[in-house]
């Protein structure tokens, strides 16, 4: 069964621009639109950003507890390096076969995180496309990306 909500703890949203918080609404209703889980019933996921943690917590709509996983934010951290490196060097691309170059390599640091995900929530059979929505909902959350262009979709190869 799909989640059907995700809710954001209040410090985050506090701290928070309006930009950012637009932005982590659309990454949300991109994660909720496709997402594929294991969970028996409707869902909700309560994400909290601590200093060294994304604390997922999975319950029922009712607020039951399903399942807290605790992603340790050190174990995405050369990830999510890597993916904000590539991202900058996309926008001082200077040719088009460089930024072709680039966006796959972008892609490709997207799926790994995906699949790091994807075994972090192994229990809830998260597929990697959730997982990859969930990353880029978790990257906003770390990193206000409202201000670095080039980040949003990938570009079709020929």
């Amino acid at each position: 069964m799909p989640l059907e909500a995700v809710v954001l703890d209040e410090r985050t949203l506090q701290r928070g621009s309006e930009a950012q918080r637009v932005e982590w609404d659309r990454n949300v209703r991109e994660l909720l639109a496709s997402s594929t889980c294991n969970i028996d019933e409707a869902a909700r996921l309560c994400i909290g950003v601590t200093e060294k943690q994304f604390v997922l917590a999975f319950e029922t709509l009712d607020g039951e507890a399903i399942r807290t996983i605790a992603v340790e934010q050190e174990s995405l951290s050369e990830h999510v390096t890597d993916y904000l490196d590539i991202v900058r060097q996309i926008t001082a691309a200077d040719s088009f076969n460089q930024m072709e170059a680039l966006d796959m390599a972008k892609k490709v640091t997207h799926d790994r995180v995906g699949r790091l995900l994807k075994r972090e929530l192994r229990e809830l059979g998260f597929d990697l496309e959730t997982s990859r929505r969930l990353f880029t909902l978790l990257l906003s959350l770390k990193v206000d990306t409202t201000q670095l262009p080039g980040l949003r979709g990938h570009k079709g190869v020929r």
